[in-house]
């Protein structure tokens, strides 16, 4: 089923967007961006391949994507504190702690020997913060992000304008760097002819002495000068040729930074009419914006735009049910355990149903925002699951549905939490066989 249309999108899982207590700094997995950060954002550039663009986009415009990464940041805390315990307690490192699977703590020795009761009491009593924070742990490992799962349709854009604008590029190339000349040395100073005194001029011999020193000064005044425009002239003549070259390097560089300036004026000001024209800006855009997402699991996307880029077409490859969490853990009210419940297969069954329509919501959204010229989407959510009669796994489509921009711009984008996704969809041309407790049955998807 995958690859209906030419452009593919492998939306990749994983957070985004850091939030530490060194500022913000944005993780491997936003492919050709640059990240800026400062106190209104964290902004990255995004470059187009091959139409000489690129442009800003904000990363941390998520809300759960600040969500995801302040949790990561407390769990980084919580493993630094707990080595920090291990360091200053090095005995903690022989023990064992598990769950079994009713969430009760078991304690044990390196060997697997069961702790005794009153070193158990011990420990708990030492250590309770660290027992505390390791239970914590172990209950975000079985509840997974589920929080984040039921809800992607949180970080849905408004369709009724785009954030982006055009990044102008700095001149690539480095300014020429101006060769070190020797210099010429300061050109001697004349004598100034000497102030004769009166007693200079009655003393016999007296001003024909000095007379005769400033003569010899003079003399050699005249010398020292010949010399240094004769040392003048060799410098001139040897630099000639390298500060011409310079010169000529530097104008060069000058046209060529003049040019690439006019050009990316150009394009910052033909940005947003390129982006509601040009369907490979368009595209490009759109996959850069995609790819740029935080997603908590893998999910590939198709598209292609028709050529008035007005009407779009999407073919979503969502995740399996079984990547959904099938148990959830809350911390006991009184003892140091885990209350471990499984699921129903209703709830996990809801749980999807809520996750893959959040998902396509999303999308679409995205998928607005980005394009100002789009009017229309058709997106078709399809997984794959193992066909009843052959038990070989198969592209099963689950939902498609045909959206216009000026029916999705009716959602309260200002107060998501009370939007249901499953029931959102409804409101559109929606094709769907689910039943309430969220069993899909296949279905043809919307070519047109």
């Amino acid at each position: 089923m995958a690859f209906r249309f030419r452009n593919s999108i492998r939306i990749a899982p994983g957070i985004r967007l850091n939030l530490g207590k060194r500022g913000v700094s944005v993780s491997a997995g936003v492919r050709g961006a640059t990240v800026t950060a400062g106190s209104k954002g964290v902004y990255g550039n995004l470059g187009l391949p091959g139409t000489g663009l690129s442009y800003r986009t904000r990363l941390d415009k998520s809300v759960n994507q600040r969500k995801r990464a302040e949790q990561e940041e407390k769990r980084q805390n919580r493993l630094e504190r707990q080595q920090v315990a291990l360091e200053n307690n090095p005995d903690l490192a022989e023990l064992t702690l598990d769950l079994d699977e009713k969430g009760n703590l078991l304690l044990s020795t390196a060997n697997g020997a069961p702790l005794a009761n009153e070193e158990r009491r011990k420990l708990l009593l030492n250590f309770n913060a660290e027992i505390q924070e390791w239970l914590e742990e172990q209950m975000e490992i079985i509840n997974g992000d589920i929080d984040l799962l039921v809800n992607p349709h949180l970080d849905i854009l408004t369709p009724d304008t785009t954030s982006l604008r055009h990044q102008i590029e700095p001149f690539p190339e480095p300014h020429p760097e101006q060769p070190k000349f020797a210099e010429a040395p300061k050109a001697p100073v004349k004598p100034n002819a000497p102030e004769l005194t009166w007693k200079d001029k009655i003393i016999p011999g007296r001003k024909a002495k000095i007379l005769t020193e400033w003569q010899a000064q003079v003399k050699a005044w005249q010398e020292a000068y010949q010399a240094w425009e004769a040392e003048k002239a060799r410098l001139e003549t040897e630099q000639a040729e390298p500060r011409a070259a310079y010169q000529a390097e530097l104008t060069a560089w000058r046209e060529r930074k003049q040019v690439h300036d006019i050009e990316q004026r150009e394009l910052a000001d033909t940005f947003a009419d390129r982006l509601k024209s040009d369907t490979q800006v368009m595209t490009e855009v759109l996959k850069a914006e995609l790819n740029a997402l935080d997603w908590a699991r893998e999910t590939l996307i198709d598209f292609e735009l028709d050529e008035s880029g007005k009407y779009l077409k999407l073919d979503v490859d969502l995740p399996e049910i079984e990547m959904l969490p099938t148990q959830e853990a809350r911390m006991g009210v009184r003892d140091l355990r885990l209350v471990i419940t499984d699921k129903s297969a209703t709830q996990i069954r809801r749980d999807y149903a809520r996750h893959v329509h959040g998902v396509v919501l999303r999308i679409i959204g995205t998928a607005f925002h980005t394009l100002p010229s789009l009017e229309e989407l058709v997106i078709s959510g399809y997984s794959q699951r193992p066909n009843p009669a052959t038990g070989k796994i198969q592209d099963d489509y689950l939902f498609a549905a045909r959206v216009k921009r000026t029916v999705f711009a009716e959602i309260n984008f200002h107060n998501l939490k009370e939007v249901d996704p499953v029931i959102a969809l409804e409101r559109f041309e929606l094709v769907r066989n689910m039943s309430k407790t969220g069993i899909f049955q296949p279905i043809e998807p919307l070519d047109n």
